[in-house]
């Protein structure tokens, strides 16, 4: 579970929460899930780093452009957004709540026209600009990181950078005295770069909270050629190497701040999936991926009602987290087909060699009592 996921799921279970109406408390958590998605993608702010400008923002764009949502979900946005920023104790909780009870209008106009105020004004350069004029020189910055694209590193170059990591790893100081040998570490970190590469197009100094976590979290413990010591050592490795990158400038501090809290609450998790065979871990961070919907696990009848009205977004999680691993889980389904075919033939057999045996004990008794009557 990701820290805003755990934010979101205190936020449900606090006073705070308990003091919205009925119409709010229903949409809260929709509302909250929807706004940090697209809080982080194009902003590259977590729920605790929100600024007035960039909240703004997002309550006009692809948030509430959705056809499928409601007027009593448009309803709900405005106060649930300034309860959870209080509850989290936003620093500028008075500017955020200024700004959104701004915008709100606004946001109305784009929920009914099913669009984001850039495709309804036909002037998205324009807002930009507006943007650059607007904000403080720390958040004009922001602003402009989560307008420009990352540039992904080619693929030749990302190459030489790993291999050149790696061989670091061997002499750098962060990496000694630990539980893992220099191979197993330079193969935790190569994986882990690879697969920020491959699955989410970063690089050092690119990566992102939500994806950090993804990769360590969710990703590396399913290799199907990890150790039960490598995931517990997942987080240590990880450390190291985000202090060796820091200290010798391929990451800024922004990274550095951002990579340590992807980390920060990891090692009880992979504590507990290093316990287990490795479909018993597919199955934990299944079910770890629906409690963080709010839905609790203890109660079986009730996750199996989730799980049948959510089909579609089980799969598609499912889908991301083992996707690396496409071919491995390719070849055990036909190894399980090969099985269960192979079955078949082989209960005809058991059969055939049955009904062989029957007529030739009958025969075997009528010549005993052939021979008894001579």
């Amino acid at each position: 579970m990701s820290e805003q996921e755990e934010h979101i799921k205190k936020f449900l279970n606090s006073s705070t929460y308990d003091q919205l109406s009925a119409n709010q408390q229903k949409h809260a958590q929709e509302i909250l899930t929807r706004f940090n998605k697209y809080m982080t993608e194009e902003h590259r702010l977590d729920d605790t780093a929100w600024t007035p400008q960039a909240v703004k923002e997002v309550m006009v764009g692809q948030f509430i452009a959705d056809p499928a949502l409601t007027n009593s979900f448009g309803i709900a946005v405005a106060p649930v957004l300034k309860a959870y920023q209080k509850f989290l104790g936003n620093d500028q909780l008075n500017a955020l709540e200024v700004a959104i009870d701004d915008q709100r209008p606004t946001m109305n106009k784009c929920r009914k026209a099913h669009q984001t105020l850039a495709a309804m004004t036909g002037e998205p350069e324009k807002k930009a600009s507006v943007v650059k004029k607007t904000v403080t020189q720390t958040t004009r910055e922001e602003v402009q990181q989560s307008i420009a694209p990352v540039k992904l590193i080619p693929a030749d170059k990302m190459k030489q950078e790993i291999s050149r990591i790696k061989k670091e790893v061997a002499t750098a100081p962060e990496f000694k005295g630990k539980d893992l040998s220099t191979t197993d570490q330079q193969y935790l970190v190569v994986e882990f770069l690879q697969l920020m590469y491959q699955e989410c197009h970063q690089g050092p100094n690119q990566w992102r909270f939500n994806d950090l976590q993804l990769v360590l979290g969710m990703m590396m413990p399913l290799d199907p050629n990890i150790t039960k010591l490598e995931i517990l050592n997942i987080v240590p490795t990880a450390q190291a190497l985000f202090d060796y990158l820091k200290r010798t400038d391929q990451i800024d501090m922004e990274q550095y701040r951002v990579a340590l809290k992807s980390i920060a609450h990891m090692q009880t998790s992979q504590n507990m999936l290093a316990s287990m065979e490795r479909r018993q871990r597919t199955t934990q961070l299944m079910l770890s991926y629906i409690q963080s919907q709010g839905v609790n696990i203890d109660d079986v009848k009730k996750t199996e009602k989730w799980m049948d009205t959510h089909q579609l977004e089980v799969a598609t999680f499912m889908r991301s987290i083992l996707n690396p691993w496409g071919e491995y889980e390719r070849q055990q389904l036909q190894k399980r087909q090969q099985a269960s075919q192979q079955q078949v033939p082989v209960e005809k057999d058991h059969q055939l060699l049955r009904k062989k045996k029957v007529p030739q004990g009958i025969k075997f008794s009528k010549k005993r009592r052939k021979r008894r009557k001579k």
